[in-house]
């Protein structure tokens, strides 16, 4: 032992902390099981579910922001696409590509509900308008809706 303490103290900083280190490195693969139970012991000991939740709270404005960027819509939407798609294999990842983005350009280019329905002149269908429609036009409405 003091074979070794002596060999070290005679070695400069930078060769101490590469000692170290390997001795470190060595020390947590032999004692993985050890280190990592109290690890976990310490955390179930000191873990404040209430702090932690301010502490997420505080952080949350700054990830918000991070996934505002165009980067990271980049990086998810390629993601997403990737994962939806993942059950496919083989050819048909391809022919499954094309239908999902030709899906999405028809709802992109399509109005919805309301929109066509003005560019038609035609109105929401609700059974009490059409009912005093018929009234005001003199028509048996009993008939009709099953009043």
């Amino acid at each position: 032992m003091s074979k070794i303490r002596s060999d070290r103290r005679w070695k400069n900083d930078k060769e101490r902390r590469a000692l170290k280190a390997e001795y470190d490195r060595e020390y947590r693969r032999k004692n993985r099981e050890i280190l990592k139970a109290k690890k976990a012991a310490y955390f179930k000991k000191t873990y404040d579910p209430k702090k932690a939740a301010i502490e997420r709270r505080k952080r949350m404005p700054y990830h918000i922001e991070y996934c505002r960027r165009p980067e990271y819509k980049k990086k998810k939407q390629i993601y997403d696409h990737n994962r939806m798609h993942g059950r496919y294999k083989g050819e048909w990842i391809q022919v499954a590509l094309i239908l999902d983005d030709l899906q999405k350009e028809i709802r992109r280019q399509m109005p919805d509900r309301f929109e066509r329905y003005k560019q038609t002149g035609r109105k929401q269908w609700n059974p009490l308008t059409q009912l005093k429609r018929r009234i005001a036009r003199g028509i048996n409405s009993n008939q009709s809706i099953g009043i």
